[in-house]
Formats: structure tokens, sequence, C-alpha cells
């Protein structure tokens, strides 16, 4: 029995879109050592700062002109993978449409990185990775992520007047970067061979578009 606790997806950025890779972490000597301790917080207090958190979040999809689609139906020979992004393109361009959103498919992952710095536009990326296909079990993990690019962004501490020395951190540099605002992911597994993922990968990445748009909705309204 194929155990889906057992796969594990680890992801970075390249080049702008969501592909698969790995993290090492290195202790930085050079980073601020004036970081303020964290505070002890009752639990309702906790959930508070949650529920602001996640409505500030909402604000973060509001008044964008539009949105750039990304999945890698041209830069994959996995049929599995051509057929969800063909389902996933659809769904895409009606919700696009019914929330009067300006749209466009990026067909490489170079688009994917130069568009949004030409339109001023969000990304959507959807990226799917599989386990090693075999005779008795497989996997595919998908996730929907939207993206925003900034090109002068920099850490909050830059707000607390750092010294000569900590403004040669990177913290306080600012960065190209690609903003997160809003990433749902899932896993689907089977038995069976990996076609016999398609329809319910399909489905799983159908849902978390309409829960976006959803959102999407919900801050624009």
């Amino acid at each position: 029995m194929f155990d889906p606790s057992s796969f594990r997806c680890i992801r970075t950025f390249v080049f702008g879109a969501v592909m698969a890779g790995s993290c090492v972490a290195y202790a930085d000597s050079s980073a601020p050592k004036n970081l303020p301790g964290l505070p002890a917080l009752p639990e309702s207090a906790k959930q508070r700062i949650l529920q602001h958190i996640q409505e500030t979040n909402l604000t973060h999809l509001r008044g964008w002109p539009g949105m750039i689609f990304y999945c890698p139906i041209n830069e994959t020979t996995v049929q599995t993978y051509k057929d969800v992004c063909t389902e996933s393109y659809k769904t895409l361009e009606r919700l696009a449409v019914q929330n009067h959103l300006q749209f466009r498919k990026a067909q490489n992952l170079n688009e994917i990185t130069l568009l949004p710095h030409l339109t001023g536009q969000l990304k959507l990326v959807i990226d799917l990775q599989s386990s090693i296909p075999s005779d008795s079990a497989t996997a595919i993990a998908a996730t929907v992520t939207v993206l925003a690019h900034y090109t002068g962004a920099v850490n909050r501490m830059q707000d607390q007047s750092p010294d000569d020395n900590q403004a040669k951190h990177p913290q306080y540099t600012p960065q190209h970067v690609d903003a997160l605002l809003w990433e749902r992911s899932f896993i689907k597994a089977t038995n069976g061979s990996q076609n016999e993922l398609a329809k319910p990968v399909i489905d799983g990445v159908n849902q978390q578009l309409e829960a976006f748009f959803a959102d999407y909705a919900k801050a624009n309204k």
C-alpha cells in the first residue's frame, strides 16, 4: 500500500516558476544581532492576529490589472501533466472572464519570468511533481501559487534604522522578489498507474482555482 505521507516535495523558485529543488540551511554570522525576542501571547491574541493576517492577505489581491497563467504543458513529456494543464487552462479562462480579469498564458519559463516585469500583472503558476512511477504505486503533488513581482522589496527590519554594518546585510538591500500572495497544494496517490491520477489531479487543481478566484472576488468586490 502506498503511503502518501512518505511522499515529499521540496520546492524552490527557479526562473520565476515553482520547480523541484532542495534547501540547505547555513548559519549566517553576518545576520543582524539585535533581533527582538518573541513575545508571550495568549491564545485569544494569537487568533486575532491570525484573523488580521488573513484579512490583510485578501487585500493583497485587490486591484491587479491582470494575470499571467503558467502550467508546464509545453515543457513536459508526461501526458498526465499535459492533461492537467489543458483542463486547468479551461477553468482558468472561464474564471478569469467571470471575474473580469485580463489574462494571458505564458508559454515557457522565460515568459513567466519576463511578462510580469513588462505588464505589472500577477502570475498564477500550476506546479506538478510526481514520484518515480512504478508498477505498484505512484503519486502526484500539485500546487497552485499566485505571486507578485516587486523590484525594490526590503525586509521589515529596514524600519529599525540599521547601523552601517547591518546595512550591508541582504535584509537591508532592495531585492527583486516574487512575493507569495496565495498558495494551495495537495497530493493524490494510487496503487495503479500514473494515468489513473489525471482526473483526481484535474479535479483537485480546479477546486483550488475556484478557491483562489473566490478569494479574488471577495477582495475586489
